[in-house]
C-alpha cells in the first residue's frame, strides 16, 4: 500500500495513504438482494411468485464519490481528511503538492468518546 509523509509550510507531519474499499462497501444500499418465495417465505416454487427482498444485514455505506477510494491525510495532531477523486501520480507527489490536495480534502469529524 502506498504510503507518504510529508511537512506543512507550518512544520506539521502529515501521513497520506490510499484507501480502498471491499467490494461490500462498494455495493451501497442498492447492492445484491435476494429472493424468497412470497407463498410460505422458503424457497421459490414453480408457479409462484417471488419478491425481491434487500440484504439487511450489516453494511457500510459509502457517501457518493467514495466508491472508487479516497486519499486519507492525517496529522500527527490528529486531525483526518478524505480526497477523492484521487489524483494521478500522487504517490510521487511533491510536499508541496500533497499540501495543496490535503488543504482541499473534506476534514472528517472527530468523535466525541463521551
Amino acid at each position: 500500500m502506498p504510503y507518504k509523509v510529508f511537512d506543512d509550510p507550518d512544520g506539521i507531519s502529515w501521513e497520506v495513504w490510499l484507501v480502498s474499499p471491499s467490494s461490500t462497501e462498494r455495493r451501497g444500499e442498492t447492492g445484491d438482494a435476494k429472493f424468497v418465495s412470497s407463498v410460505g417465505g422458503g424457497a421459490a416454487r414453480s408457479g409462484s411468485t417471488e419478491r425481491r427482498l434487500s440484504d439487511s444485514g450489516p453494511r457500510s455505506v459509502l457517501k457518493a464519490g467514495f466508491e472508487n477510494g479516497w486519499l486519507c491525510f492525517e496529522s500527527r495532531t490528529g486531525e483526518k481528511r478524505r480526497l477523492t477523486p484521487i489524483p494521478d501520480g500522487w504517490e510521487t507527489a511533491s510536499a508541496e503538492k500533497l499540501w495543496q490536495w490535503c488543504r482541499a480534502a473534506r476534514e472528517v469529524p472527530r468523535c466525541d468518546p463521551r
